[in-house]
């Protein structure tokens, strides 16, 4: 990911080092591999924590999900980040080099679901954070 770093921003973080006692953002509190045996389908995942509220990042990856049915995977990562991870969102982060045909028809399934566009805004204290890798779609839970 590429990152427009502000002196400001810079100056503050070098200033205040690895203070524990000054919030720190979000950072990633769990790893997980998802296996889907239904639907053929497989996510890594990770959860961000910044101490008030938990968000779960999905990867999908061309191996992953490419001809996979994701509908009751996708059910399940929601259930999933809702009840026991206790997440506040879900993120998508869908693969760039997924043919075109297949990332839109996987993004009109995720924006009927609930899920919209998003930026990295939120996660990443508003820095203008842009992936040459990864389409982000986010929804609220």
């Amino acid at each position: 990911m590429k990152t427009a770093f502000h002196e400001d921003r810079i100056a503050e973080a070098l200033q205040h080092g690895l203070d524990l006692d000054h919030p720190r953002g979000f950072e990633a509190d769990a790893w997980l591999e998802v296996w889907d045996y239904a639907g053929g389908a497989s996510f890594r995942a990770f959860v961000a924590n910044d101490g008030k509220e938990k968000s779960l990042f999905v990867f999908f990856d061309l191996q992953g999900v490419m001809g996979r049915d994701l509908k009751r995977a996708l059910i399940a990562l929601i259930e999933l980040a809702d009840g026991p991870m206790d997440c506040s969102h879900i993120v998508t982060c869908i693969d760039r080099c997924m043919p075109s045909k297949e990332a839109l028809e996987l993004s009109r399934s995720l924006q009927w679901v609930g899920f919209e566009m998003a930026t990295l805004d939120h996660w990443a204290d508003n820095l203008d954070v842009t992936s040459n890798k990864w389409v982000f779609m986010a929804m609220e839970l």
